[in-house]
């Protein structure tokens, strides 16, 4: 709020006492007064004017600065007027009246969508929770089948589970304090179950695994962890080598704690899609060329790294290998237990 703002807009106030100031001078010349007796009368004028606008400016700048400051501050910014001074002009009650009841409104509208939004979630998540059951019973019929059937209906099953679990977590990204249990976790479990989750199809495009030999624990949640590999497998095994493909798990100590990497000597990523790659519904020049490419998997496990408070970053040499790697916060959330 600048100085020239204010008195554009207190033109009309302005204009008006001067109006008033040429009429009174008239009067005063036409009764019989002098000059002098005018331009004192002129001056007191437009000095108690004038005073009075400055201190004016200065106690309305003074009173939107702290509305700006408080605005800057808040973490919900829609209930400032709650939290405005109370103002002894008519005008600022009513624009905080006007803000409370529109707020209300606003407040109330969002309060309905998220509780459609929440049974809408619900109804995912219960719609997945069932479609399991048959994905369970077809693959206990695949099992007592022939090695072929059995080989290619697990390649397809695997597909199919794949989808409906990202389906899940994408449902539960939101919240997911409400669905995880923070504890000690062997990163050499999660992945050798992560593996064996796409045994068939690793087998089906004769890729070979390097995984982890010794244990490494870490504070976080296995099952979202093992969601997140997932994602990751599956995107090293869509962009593979046509022969002589490899996913390799290693594990580091680093400054921040403890990291895995899983790389693939894949086709790898353009250098200049490479920082755009966990960006929702980005595909980019390979994905465009493939099939079954949604842009959702990695953007998946940025949002639930994000959550569990873990960093997760990515390396790639285009038609050399491509790297996504996990870093675990050692203790981080210990510390806030």
């Amino acid at each position: 709020m600048n100085f020239a703002d204010y008195l554009k807009d207190k033109s009309l106030l302005i204009i008006l006492n001067i109006s008033g100031m040429l009429f009174l001078s008239m009067y005063l010349i036409v009764i019989g007064n002098n000059f002098a007796v005018i331009s004192v009368l002129g001056f007191f004028w437009l000095a108690i004017l004038s005073l009075w606008l400055l201190l004016d400016y200065r106690r309305r700048r003074k009173y939107f600065s702290a509305i700006f400051d408080l605005l800057a501050d808040l973490e919900k910014p829609y209930l400032i007027q709650e939290f405005m001074g109370k103002s002894w002009m008519l005008e600022d009650k009513l624009y905080q009246q006007i803000l409370r009841l529109s707020n209300k409104s606003v407040i109330e509208k969002i309060q309905t969508l998220e509780d459609q939004q929440k049974e809408y979630r619900e109804f995912i998540e219960g719609w997945i929770h069932e479609v399991k059951l048959p994905i369970t019973g077809m693959r206990l019929v695949a099992y007592n089948e022939s090695n072929e059937l059995k080989r290619k209906s697990e390649l397809y099953l695997t597909e199919m589970d794949e989808l409906v679990d990202k389906a899940l977590f994408y449902a539960r990204s939101d919240q997911v304090y409400k669905d995880y249990a923070i504890k000690e976790t062997d990163l050499k479990t999660i992945v050798k179950e992560t593996i064996n989750k796409y045994r068939y199809i690793l087998i089906e495009n004769q890729i070979k695994v390097t995984v982890l030999t010794e244990s490494t624990f870490v504070q976080t949640d296995g099952k979202w962890i093992e969601f997140i590999l997932s994602q990751i497998v599956a995107n090293a095994i869509k962009y593979k080598k046509p022969e002589a493909s490899e996913i390799t798990f290693s594990v580091q100590e680093v400054k921040d704690g403890i990291k895995l990497s899983v790389r693939d000597n894949g086709i790898g990523v353009p250098s200049d899609e490479l920082n755009q790659i966990f960006e929702k519904g980005y595909t980019g020049t390979n994905g465009r060329s493939r099939e079954k490419t949604t842009g959702i998997g990695l953007y998946l496990c940025k949002k639930l790294c994000k959550k569990l408070d873990l960093t997760i970053g990515a390396a790639s040499v285009e038609k050399d290998y491509t790297e996504i790697y996990l870093v675990f916060p050692v203790n981080s959330y210990l510390s806030k237990l």
